[in-house]
C-alpha cells in the first residue's frame, strides 16, 4: 500500500499489489513513452487492489493513455485531476483483448482540462458520479486502520 503526496512520477508501471491513492502527485508524458500512466493488473476479481489518482496534473509531450489492463480486472480511478491533450481521445486501453470489456473498471470523476473531455473514450470507461467516486477519494480505498494511523501519530 503506499500514498505519494506532492511526487513527481514520470513512468508508472503496475509494481504495488495493494490497492493505492496517489494524492497531489505529477506524472508526466514525453514523446519517447507513448503509452499509459498506469498499468494495473488484477487476475481476479476478488483482489482488493487498484489505484486511485485524486488532485493530480498529467501533463507533458506526446500521447498517452490513463491506462491499459495488465490483467483482466484492472481498476484505476483519477479524480479532479487536470488533464493535458497529451491524453488519447479514448483515454483508456483494454491491452488489445475486447474480453476484459466486461471486467476492468475504470472511472473518470470531476476532471478537467482538454484531456479530461470523455466524448471520445473507450465504450467500457465508466463516468463516476458522487456516490461511486466517494469510494476512492478517501483513505479508506488504502486501508488507512491498516498502516496509516502509524505514520500520522
Amino acid at each position: 500500500m503506499g500514498t505519494l503526496l506532492q511526487n513527481q512520477i514520470k513512468s508508472l508501471i503496475n509494481f504495488l499489489n495493494k490497492p493505492n491513492k496517489f494524492q497531489h502527485p505529477v506524472p508526466l508524458g514525453t514523446k519517447s513513452i507513448n503509452g499509459a500512466v498506469t498499468a494495473h493488473g488484477r487476475a481476479s476479481k476478488d483482489e482488493n487492489t487498484g489505484y486511485a489518482f485524486v488532485n493530480c496534473f498529467i501533463g507533458g509531450t506526446g500521447r498517452v493513455w490513463l491506462g491499459r489492463a495488465w490483467r483482466p480486472f484492472s481498476r484505476v480511478v483519477f479524480a479532479s485531476t487536470t488533464m493535458t491533450d497529451i491524453i488519447a481521445p479514448e483515454g483508456w486501453n483494454d491491452f488489445n483483448d475486447p474480453t476484459r470489456d466486461q471486467t476492468i473498471f475504470y472511472g473518470e470523476y470531476n476532471n478537467s482540462g482538454a484531456g479530461a473531455n470523455m466524448s471520445l473514450r473507450a465504450p467500457y470507461v465508466q463516468k463516476l458520479n458522487d456516490t461511486q467516486a466517494s469510494l476512492f477519494l478517501n483513505v479508506s480505498f488504502i486501508d488507512r486502520g491498516d498502516w496509516l494511523q502509524s505514520v500520522i501519530d
